[in-house]
Order: structure tokens, then sequence, then C-alpha cells
């Protein structure tokens, strides 16, 4: 397997096929972070994620956004997954990031979290917010909300 940095402009189009197949919603492209990982099997994607990092005035990385291709085969999922999350975290040591903070409310992730990465849980029941700045990202949150705040939002 190839574990590469990915681009956001020549990945965009198989991350947004990704999100679409698991009813994710889209991430706005310049929403991405710049720094992100794809995994490869003989130049066909099976997944990827991105950390967003600072490290001039913040040693703290924010990893987000890890999706996998739904129509990949389970165990070559399972080991470009590790490789994935693996590369992200050895990116941001390379980086100077000093700690790694993520979210999800998938379960399986939660398990991968602490079972091959040796992450340790930090919240239980916290809830998100977000705020558009610009007026340019809240026209369509779905990406970023759950069924029930999207559907709160969008009545």
């Amino acid at each position: 397997m190839l574990v590469r940095i990915w681009d956001r402009d020549k990945d965009y189009d198989t991350l947004v096929k990704w999100w679409t197949q698991w009813e994710f919603g889209v991430v706005p492209k310049d929403i991405l972070p710049p720094d992100g990982i794809m995994v490869e099997d003989d130049g066909v994607p099976i997944c990827a994620g991105g950390l967003y990092f600072e490290t001039k005035k913040t040693k703290l990385g924010f990893m987000e956004w890890i999706v996998t291709n739904k129509d990949g085969l389970p165990k070559q999922t399972h080991k470009a997954l590790k490789l994935c999350i693996d590369a992200i975290i050895q990116l941001g040591k390379d980086n100077g990031v000093k700690m790694i903070y993520t979210y999800t409310k998938e379960e399986a992730l939660h398990k991968r979290y602490t079972k091959y990465h040796k992450m340790i849980p930090a919240e239980s029941n916290v809830k998100t917010f977000v705020l558009d700045l610009d007026g340019n990202y809240a026209k369509d949150l779905e990406w970023i909300q759950d069924e029930e705040q999207y559907s709160k939002h969008n009545k």
C-alpha cells in the first residue's frame, strides 16, 4: 500500500465520492486541512484523513475527516485505516505537533483509536458548535451536523 500526502485539489473528487457513499455531506474544499494523508493500493484510493496544525503558535493538532471507500474490501480497508492514522500521527510529529485531538461519533473509530493508536478518551456527551463568520458555509451544514441538528437547522 502507498501512503502519501493528499492533494486537496486532485483528491477532492474522491473524498466527495466517499462522503456521499456514507451520506456524510460534502466538506467544502477550502475547509479541509491543507495537510492530510491518502492511502492507495495499486493506484486505487482506499482511505484518507486530515490534520489541522500550525505549530508556530500552538502544538495541538486536530485530526479530522477520516473517511474510507465504502466499496473497499474490509480487510484492506482495516489495514489502510491503520496506515492512514499512523501516518497522520507521524505527520504531526514531523511538524512539531505535541498532542493530537479528535472526536467522532463512530463507534468503530472509538475502538480503533484506543486499540491500535493508544489514544485516550477525553470527553463524553460533548456538543459541538459552529459559527459561520462570513455567511458562505452555513447554507448546507450536512457535512458537519448530525441528523438531529441538520433537521432543526433546515426546517
